[in-house]
């Protein structure tokens, strides 16, 4: 079921990025409306991952223009015509309204989940030490974790810690998440507690992007489906339109792997 209709949160318009002389990612353009819950599937190497970082602009683009919450994130034209790049100040003002969330829950080993959460809003919010971890502590228990404030990583399963990668994330009060295949690096009995966390954050209203090979997953969340093959978005739309009549020779390719049950 799509979202009423709503503000578009995150615009992009022919986004593309090259490694070198390889075109990644080849004149992509959609938008993502707030509260909507969009999820990127494709073959590996098809340009998701890349797609998700460049939103952030933790992955520099050379054309088009990705604009968050009305705002050219990255790269200004100057009145010559000239694109450049914007202060890293505004950079980071505008990539703390976008949380990510990666496959490797890259938490700090010697700080306690509490501690990992509160950071963010001090460092780069300025926010007082206890009013931050008064925060983290809420985000925390958010995310099932009230018991585990004190709790160093390394003494936290792999869903525990992925679920206080989503807490950080989160501290920063962000306007959208973006969410990089974060059950991949989880075994099979953890992958649960990390989704059922994103179904919460879905349903209260969390704008979100997500590139995931859970095609279940993919087709009870998502309310709009981008599949990509070659750096390019090849269909869109909602799940049962993607997943029941696919339209393109590549899709249709794609999920009868995924129904054999082919590593995709």
């Amino acid at each position: 079921m799509q979202p009423p209709a709503a503000s578009v949160e995150i615009e992009i318009r022919n986004l593309s990025k090259w490694y070198g002389t390889h075109q990644v990612l080849k004149a992509l353009s959609t938008d993502v409306r707030r509260s909507e819950a969009v999820v990127l599937i494709g073959p590996s190497g098809s340009g998701k991952t890349t797609f998700l970082r460049c939103i952030n602009l933790l992955e520099p683009f050379q054309e088009g223009e990705i604009r968050i919450g009305g705002e050219s994130m990255g790269y200004q034209t100057d009145a010559t015509g000239r694109r450049r790049r914007r202060s890293e100040r505004d950079i980071a003002r505008l990539r703390a309204k976008v949380g990510m969330v990666f496959q490797s829950f890259n938490l700090f080993p010697h700080m306690t989940a509490l501690k990992n959460v509160a950071l963010g809003p001090v460092r780069v919010n300025g926010m007082a030490r206890r009013e931050a971890e008064e925060l983290a502590a809420s985000l925390l228990a958010r995310v099932g974790l009230a018991d585990k404030l004190d709790v160093v990583p390394g003494r936290l399963s792999g869903g525990q810690q992925q679920r206080v990668a989503i807490a950080r994330a989160l501290a920063m009060s962000p306007k959208a998440m973006l969410f990089d295949e974060v059950t991949s690096a989880l075994d099979p009995e953890l992958v649960a507690e990390v989704l059922d966390v994103m179904r919460q954050l879905r349903e209260d209203g969390m704008t979100m992007v997500i590139v995931t090979h859970e095609m279940a997953f993919a087709r009870a969340f998502a309310n709009r489906i981008l599949f990509m093959a070659d750096g390019k978005i090849l269909e869109q739309g909602p799940p049962a339109e993607l997943f029941g009549d696919p339209k393109t020779a590549r899709l249709q390719a794609f999920l009868k792997r995924f129904r054999e049950g082919h590593q995709l």
